[in-house]
Protein backbone atom coordinates (compact mmCIF):
# COMPACT_ATOMS: atom_id res chain seq x y z
CA UNK A 1 0.00 0.00 0.00
CA UNK A 2 1.37 3.42 -0.79
CA UNK A 3 1.22 6.30 1.46
CA UNK A 4 -0.88 9.36 0.94
CA UNK A 5 0.62 12.23 -0.89
CA UNK A 6 -0.08 15.48 -1.95
CA UNK A 7 -3.59 16.52 -2.47
CA UNK A 8 -4.80 13.72 -0.70
CA UNK A 9 -2.96 14.00 2.49
CA UNK A 10 -3.81 17.58 2.89
CA UNK A 11 -8.26 16.61 1.59
CA UNK A 12 -7.77 13.97 5.19
CA UNK A 13 -6.47 16.44 7.16
CA UNK A 14 -8.72 19.34 6.21
CA UNK A 15 -12.04 16.38 6.67
CA UNK A 16 -10.49 15.27 10.08
CA UNK A 17 -10.55 19.47 11.09
CA UNK A 18 -13.65 20.09 9.74
CA UNK A 19 -14.93 16.86 11.44
CA UNK A 20 -13.22 17.46 14.66
CA UNK A 21 -14.88 21.41 14.46
CA UNK A 22 -18.21 20.38 13.62
CA UNK A 23 -18.55 17.32 16.76
CA UNK A 24 -16.70 19.83 19.55
CA UNK A 25 -18.43 22.26 21.22
CA UNK A 26 -16.32 25.20 22.45
CA UNK A 27 -17.83 26.07 26.19
CA UNK A 28 -18.71 29.93 26.25
CA UNK A 29 -21.42 31.46 27.84
CA UNK A 30 -24.95 32.70 26.67
CA UNK A 31 -25.70 35.30 23.98
CA UNK A 32 -27.93 35.67 27.48
CA UNK A 33 -25.11 36.83 30.14
CA UNK A 34 -22.74 37.99 27.47
CA UNK A 35 -25.77 40.93 26.74
CA UNK A 36 -26.16 41.80 30.24
CA UNK A 37 -25.20 45.15 31.66
CA UNK A 38 -21.39 45.38 33.12
CA UNK A 39 -21.21 46.65 36.53
CA UNK A 40 -19.06 49.12 37.55
CA UNK A 41 -16.24 49.08 40.75
CA UNK A 42 -18.65 51.35 42.80
CA UNK A 43 -20.40 49.81 46.39
CA UNK A 44 -23.44 50.16 44.60
CA UNK A 45 -22.28 47.94 41.37
CA UNK A 46 -23.54 50.84 39.25
CA UNK A 47 -23.98 50.09 35.96
CA UNK A 48 -21.55 50.88 33.35
CA UNK A 49 -24.15 51.57 30.29
CA UNK A 50 -22.05 48.32 27.92
CA UNK A 51 -23.17 45.25 27.91
CA UNK A 52 -20.33 42.27 28.44
CA UNK A 53 -20.21 41.87 24.90
CA UNK A 54 -18.96 45.48 24.15
CA UNK A 55 -16.29 44.91 26.69
CA UNK A 56 -15.27 42.20 26.01
CA UNK A 57 -15.25 42.85 22.40
CA UNK A 58 -13.70 46.54 22.81
CA UNK A 59 -10.53 45.50 24.90
CA UNK A 60 -9.64 42.24 21.91
CA UNK A 61 -8.65 44.77 19.36
CA UNK A 62 -5.44 43.43 18.24
CA UNK A 63 -5.03 40.85 20.46
CA UNK A 64 -3.47 37.50 19.40
CA UNK A 65 -4.18 35.79 23.27
CA UNK A 66 -5.85 33.00 23.08
CA UNK A 67 -9.65 32.97 25.05
CA UNK A 68 -10.92 30.19 27.01
CA UNK A 69 -14.14 30.47 28.66
CA UNK A 70 -15.09 27.74 31.58
CA UNK A 71 -17.93 27.78 33.90
CA UNK A 72 -19.16 25.95 37.35
CA UNK A 73 -22.51 26.64 37.08
CA UNK A 74 -24.74 28.88 34.75
CA UNK A 75 -24.46 32.14 36.19
CA UNK A 76 -20.36 32.13 36.88
CA UNK A 77 -18.36 32.25 34.16
CA UNK A 78 -14.27 32.64 34.15
CA UNK A 79 -12.40 33.63 31.20
CA UNK A 80 -8.85 32.85 30.59
CA UNK A 81 -6.93 35.29 28.21
CA UNK A 82 -3.77 33.01 27.85
CA UNK A 83 -0.64 34.36 25.07
CA UNK A 84 2.75 33.07 25.26
CA UNK A 85 5.54 36.63 24.88
CA UNK A 86 8.98 37.11 24.73
CA UNK A 87 10.47 37.41 27.54
CA UNK A 88 14.30 38.66 28.36
CA UNK A 89 15.09 34.68 28.87
CA UNK A 90 12.80 33.40 26.62
CA UNK A 91 8.84 32.41 26.23
CA UNK A 92 7.49 33.78 28.99
CA UNK A 93 3.15 32.49 29.66
CA UNK A 94 1.09 36.10 30.13
CA UNK A 95 -2.21 35.66 31.14
CA UNK A 96 -5.29 36.79 32.87
CA UNK A 97 -8.43 35.33 34.39
CA UNK A 98 -11.66 37.01 34.94
CA UNK A 99 -14.73 35.21 36.84
CA UNK A 100 -17.59 37.13 36.14
CA UNK A 101 -20.91 36.30 37.78
CA UNK A 102 -25.00 37.20 37.47
CA UNK A 103 -26.38 39.40 40.00
CA UNK A 104 -30.29 40.18 38.93
CA UNK A 105 -29.64 42.17 35.32
CA UNK A 106 -25.84 43.01 35.71
CA UNK A 107 -22.19 40.49 35.16
CA UNK A 108 -20.10 41.00 37.88
CA UNK A 109 -15.74 40.94 37.73
CA UNK A 110 -15.72 39.35 40.99
CA UNK A 111 -11.90 38.30 40.50
CA UNK A 112 -9.19 38.10 38.75
CA UNK A 113 -6.07 36.20 39.24
CA UNK A 114 -3.15 37.01 36.48
CA UNK A 115 0.62 36.52 35.64
CA UNK A 116 3.53 39.67 36.64
CA UNK A 117 3.00 42.33 35.88
CA UNK A 118 -1.09 42.57 35.32
CA UNK A 119 -2.66 44.13 38.60
CA UNK A 120 -5.71 41.47 39.87
CA UNK A 121 -7.29 44.22 42.17
CA UNK A 122 -11.27 43.72 40.67
CA UNK A 123 -11.63 47.52 40.76
CA UNK A 124 -8.83 48.54 38.96
CA UNK A 125 -9.87 45.63 36.36
CA UNK A 126 -12.98 47.19 36.38
CA UNK A 127 -11.78 50.74 35.14
CA UNK A 128 -9.46 48.51 32.82
CA UNK A 129 -12.02 47.19 31.33
CA UNK A 130 -14.39 49.82 31.10
CA UNK A 131 -12.16 52.26 29.78
CA UNK A 132 -12.01 50.03 26.16
CA UNK A 133 -15.62 50.39 24.94
CA UNK A 134 -15.08 54.17 26.21
CA UNK A 135 -12.17 55.20 24.30
CA UNK A 136 -13.83 53.59 21.24
CA UNK A 137 -17.00 55.09 21.25
CA UNK A 138 -18.72 51.93 21.47
CA UNK A 139 -22.40 51.70 21.84
CA UNK A 140 -23.99 51.76 25.03
CA UNK A 141 -27.14 49.45 26.06
CA UNK A 142 -30.59 50.65 25.66
CA UNK A 143 -30.91 52.44 28.75
CA UNK A 144 -27.75 54.68 27.97
CA UNK A 145 -29.15 56.12 25.20
CA UNK A 146 -31.92 58.31 26.31
CA UNK A 147 -31.32 61.78 27.77
CA UNK A 148 -30.18 62.22 30.68
CA UNK A 149 -28.96 58.43 31.32
CA UNK A 150 -26.23 57.88 33.87
CA UNK A 151 -23.56 55.01 34.30
CA UNK A 152 -20.69 53.81 36.43
CA UNK A 153 -17.83 56.14 34.31
CA UNK A 154 -20.39 56.51 30.93
CA UNK A 155 -20.29 59.92 29.17
CA UNK A 156 -23.40 60.37 27.15
CA UNK A 157 -23.08 60.78 23.51
CA UNK A 158 -23.73 64.82 22.77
Amino acid sequence: MRPLAGPAMMLVLVGGYLIFRLTSDEDAPSRDFTALEFAGADADHTGSCYSLDTVLIANRIGSTAVRTWTSTHEDAWTLLVDDIIQGTGGPVRDFQKFTFEKHSVQIRLTSVDASKGHPTDVGKNIDWLIDGPRARSSTPIDRCLEPGAAGYRFTPRR
